[in-house]
């Protein structure tokens, strides 16, 4: 994928797709970096956000932007908190990219 280029169909996991796949609003990498979010979530709590829903209801929740995306729970340290919270904003444009996520581990002293 060229940079810049955007994709415009459906695919992935209900629980991990980004708002922007399930909307077909065109999406890149930084669709990727939800689902990067969703997989910390997952492996910090054995169940990815949302998993109380159905599926087609996690899809609409996400879809619509109805809600805030579920934080990890008291215990975590706040910056794998803020870690999993950005890469889950709901729109793309403000989501971090990879090399983003990179700097702000390596560089800002956040421990995640």
């Amino acid at each position: 994928m060229l940079i810049g280029e955007l994709l415009k169909s459906v695919h992935g996991t209900p629980y991990w797709i980004a708002p922007e796949v399930i909307n077909e609003s065109g999406y890149g990498r930084k669709s990727d970096i939800w689902s990067v979010g969703c997989t910390v979530f997952e492996m910090a709590t054995g169940k990815p956000p949302l998993s109380h829903m159905a599926k087609m209801a996690a899809l609409f929740y996400i879809g619509t932007r109805r809600g805030s995306m579920p934080m990890l729970p008291d215990g975590f340290s706040e910056s794998a908190k803020d870690f999993v919270r950005i890469c889950l904003t709901s729109d793309q444009k403000l989501r971090p990219s990879a090399d983003q996520l990179l700097h702000c581990i390596m560089y800002c002293n956040q421990k995640v």
